[in-house]
Order: C-alpha cells, then structure tokens, then sequence
C-alpha cells in the first residue's frame, strides 16, 4: 500500500491557520452548510459528556462569542433534550454572536428550559463545584496570547474546581500550533477535536491539558481536505491493523523474515540481548545477531533463541574490521539489518558500519552509535545503497547532522520540515525519538506519534525499539510502516508495563513481556 493510502481524511493533522482554510472552502459562504457542520460537532460533544458523566447528571457549558461557543450551544441543547440538567453560561453578551453561533444560541433558547447565564467581570463566578461536569466551549482554535479579564477569571474557576473537563476543539488557553499554554489555561480530562487533530495537541506542555483526545468527524469534502493537507498524520488502531503483516499458515521460519543484527560491545552485551529478543517477540522467524567474539558465552546465557555469530574484536572489545567480510556474507541471506545497538565508537567498528551501509542493499535500521560511525562523514552517510531508517534522539541527531547545522527548531511544523529536508536530501526514513516522537519517510510524508510515557525514559528502550522495526521490516512492511507501528508497539507497551509496575520501574527487558499484549489489541481492530 502506498504511504498515504495508510491514512484516512480525519488523520491529517492541521495548524490552526489551515483548519481554518478548509472550513471556509467547504462551508463556502453558506451559513446553512457551516451550521450542519457546527451540528455534527455538537453531536460528537455531547457524545462525549454522556460517556463522562457520573451520577449527578449536572452539566455547566461555558460559551464564547464564537464557534467554539455554538459548538458549546449546540451540545447544550442536544443534552438538555436528553433529560441532563443543563446550566449553560456565556462569558461575552449574546447579543455579540453572530452566523452559525448565533443561530446556535437561538435553538438552544428556544428550549423549554432553555436559559444561558451571562457571567460579567464584576459578579461572583458561579460554584463549579456544583457540577459534575465543566464543558469548556470559550476560546477556539484561533485565539492567541494571554486570556485577560473574565476569561482568565473563569478559566481559573474552571481549574480550581474538582470538576471534570471537556474541552471543545482545545482547551481555552492552549495554542494549537506548538502545543504552548498560556499563564493559565484549562486543564482539560478529554477534547473533542473539530474535523481534524491539530498540531498543538500533540506537543508539551499542551498536550498535558488535553487529557484524552478524541475526533469529531464533520465530513468535510474529501477533495478539499486532500487538497489543504499538510501531508501530517496521526495513525490510528485501522492504521496499525493494516500495517501488521499476515501471518502465513504454511510458512516457515525463514518465510516469516530473517533479520541481522550487528550489536554490542564489551560491557553491552545487554544492548544486543535486548535488541534480538525484541526481534522475535515481534514476530520474525528468526534473528541472527552478530557480536565480538569475547561476548558470545554471555549471550548464550542471556538468550537461546538467537543465532550467535562471532566476530573478531579489538583490544577494546569492540568489532574489528576484519570481520567486514564476514558481516557482508552474513547479510546476503537476510531480508533486513539493524545495526548499532551497543557497537560503541571505536574506528574499526565505525568502518564496518559505513562499508556495510554503502555496500548491502538490504533494508537497515540504523540506531545509537551506527549513527554515531557516521558523524563526520555525511557523503559515506548519503551514499547507502539500500532503503534505510534511522531512530536518533536528539543528541544523536546533532552528532550526525551537526556540520550542516541541522539543528531541529522548537516549533513543531519548523522541526518537522527540518526533518523532511533531512529525509529528501540523504534518501532516508526519519525516527526522532521523542515526546512525541516524529516520523518522516523519505517521500516527505510526516507522522506525529505520541505515544508511551516516562517509563521509557529507561536506558536500554531504544535498542527495543530498534529490534521491534527490523523485525517487522523482515516481515515484509515498507520501513516507513516499520517506524509507526514499531513505535506504536513500543511506546504502548511502555504504558501497559507501567500500568503495573508504575513509570519509575519499568526496565527495557519489561517491555518484551508486553508486545504481545500490545499485538494482540491491534489484531481485535
């Protein structure tokens, strides 16, 4: 399947700026088109605060002058028909709405019941803590800078309640391009994202405020939505489930994948340990892992499934370039390689990587110091001859790619067309690891993964992901498939091993007993 056939419409992630272009073409001056929309979004937010919803079914909905504020409208009126106690309040003078909100305000005045509250600066803000849930409908998508006034004073009501909080759109406060929150701003349990994801809610600190993020699908014209895309995706459980690759009934281990790995040095045998057995956990055939040869009887005690090669080694311990020879044998009957977890930097080894990577046209995932041995030596690095990916953090990423001052910037989309420049330029398939993590593929094709927690803040939890994407390119993905489902698997079994052990506790070897969990899910979809 091809990179983008992978995603829906709803999976493209937008800036504010372009959210706002798609909804003008598709609404096309037509406030009769524009308020279906804002009706549909309704539906979703009304949806969404049944499912929040406890015993005490009372609901105070916080509205603004703009569409966020009728998507609020809107909700209110949907939930008051449903027989939900419904307080509905306005931070700006009703008679300033205008279009879709404003006739949003007039079906939800309509209503028996159906009276909003207009808080003004200098009345007491109401007790919150009346309520069981807060629907924060107050600032769009498109409001920046510091809330003032009224605003600030609702929102820290808001906060310094015990309420739970949906958000509409994105918390009030929270900018959607880069994921920067206000002084003050809402501190939300789940948004309801209009159409489409944006930028903001996938980064720090914002994406702390947006608690559970869901999207509310308004069928916008999948031609107009093609067209504005931005080319960024978030994948979802249909996206991992198409991607896992087909178990074949009659096959055996060699139709399910070999995979090579060139790992380890003297005091990281552990690195290669992790990095194979998180190969086979995800599913190849089998795993040949190549390592000095002072290092063979402790993985043998370490691991019984891989297949160990020894290698010649350097008075550090390291891989010797005399076993160049052997390595390029080794790969002729493999279907992908990962190279670099735990090798070290010593030259020899260094060689070996860049002669490796210049010389095999198989796929290859290159990671920790197999990025390190090409430091210096972009032209080597731009000359590998088969598809590769690499997976640095950011320290790695500055060694590689610090002599063209590729530094990656802090805005999101900055940062992620940094790396797509990157991708063009050296042909290759981005992993940099992070929170979140961000993919792009050689094509340009950018994917935000947001996924995992701090328990993978864990030395030795890169060579398991390392072991998780050779192993499913072995099996037959694209390497660009490899990166998001391998750092679904990951980053997911990261959250599954510290839903038991807590994020303190978890180690990289924790992980292996997870994956399967975390496959398993995936099949169900």
């Amino acid at each position: 399947m091809t990179e983008l056939s992978l995603f829906k419409n709803i999976n493209n992630i937008f800036t504010a700026a372009g959210m706002k272009r798609v909804d003008q073409l598709a609404i096309n001056g037509n406030i009769d088109t524009g308020y279906s929309y804002m009706c549909t979004a309704g539906r979703y937010i009304y949806q969404a605060a049944l499912a929040m919803l406890d015993g005490n079914k009372n609901i105070a909905v916080i509205c603004g002058k703009g569409n966020n504020g009728g998507d609020g409208y809107v909700a209110a009126r949907m939930l008051q028909e449903a027989g939900i106690n419904v307080d509905c309040f306005s931070v700006c003078d009703t008679k300033d709405l205008n279009g879709e909100a404003s006739l949003a305000f007039k079906d939800y005045i309509e209503l028996k019941n159906g009276i909003v509250r207009i808080i003004t600066f200098n009345e007491q803000l109401p007790d919150f803590n009346n309520y069981s849930l807060i629907i924060d409908a107050m600032l769009g998508i498109g409001a920046k800078g510091e809330p003032h006034g009224l605003y600030a004073n609702v929102i820290k009501a808001v906060n310094d309640s015990k309420v739970s909080v949906l958000a509409v759109d994105a918390p009030s406060g929270l900018d959607c391009d880069n994921g920067k929150c206000t002084s003050i701003c809402i501190k939300a349990d789940c948004t309801v994202a209009a159409g489409f994801y944006k930028m903001g809610q996938f980064f720090y600190p914002g994406r702390s405020n947006v608690g559970n993020l869901q999207i509310a699908d308004l069928g916008y014209p999948a031609d107009i939505v093609e067209e504005q895309s931005a080319g960024i995706f978030f994948p979802d459980n249909n996206c991992f489930n198409r991607i896992l690759p087909a178990r074949k009934e009659t096959g055996s281990k060699i139709d399910h994948g070999l995979a090579f790995l060139l790992c380890g040095s003297r005091g990281m045998s552990g690195a290669a340990a992790l990095a194979s057995m998180s190969a086979l956990r995800s599913g190849c055939g089998m795993v040949h892992l190549a390592v000095p040869e002072s290092l063979v009887d402790t993985l043998a005690v370490k691991v019984t499934e891989p297949v160990l090669h020894p290698l010649a080694e350097t008075a550090s311990g390291a891989c010797a370039a005399s076993a160049l020879n052997e390595v390029l044998l080794l790969c002729e009957r493999m279907d992908a390689l990962c190279v670099g977890s735990g090798l070290s930097r010593d030259p020899q080894t260094a060689f070996i990587v860049r002669e490796l990577i210049g010389k095999t046209d198989k796929p290859a995932v290159i990671d920790a110091d197999g990025l390190n041995a090409f430091a210096g030596c972009l032209p080597e690095f731009a000359g590998h001859k088969g598809e590769i990916v690499i997976t640095p953090h950011m320290g790695e990423w500055k060694r590689l790619f610090g002599e063209l001052r590729a530094d990656c910037p802090d805005e999101p989309l900055d940062r992620i067309n940094k790396l797509r420049r990157c991708a063009d330029q050296f042909n290759v398939n981005i992993l940099l690891k992070g929170s979140p993590s961000l993919a792009v593929s050689a094509k340009g094709t950018a994917v935000i993964l947001p996924f995992g927690n701090s328990s993978l803040a864990k030395a030795g939890t890169g060579d398991v992901l390392s072991g998780i994407i050779v192993s499913l390119i072995a099996q037959g993905c694209s390497c660009f498939e490899a990166v998001i489902l391998g750092a679904y698997l990951h980053g997911e079994a990261g959250r599954l091993a510290s839903t038991d052990l807590t994020e303190y506790s978890v180690l990289a070897s924790d992980l292996m007993r997870y994956i399967p969990e975390v496959i398993k899910n995936v099949m169900k979809n």
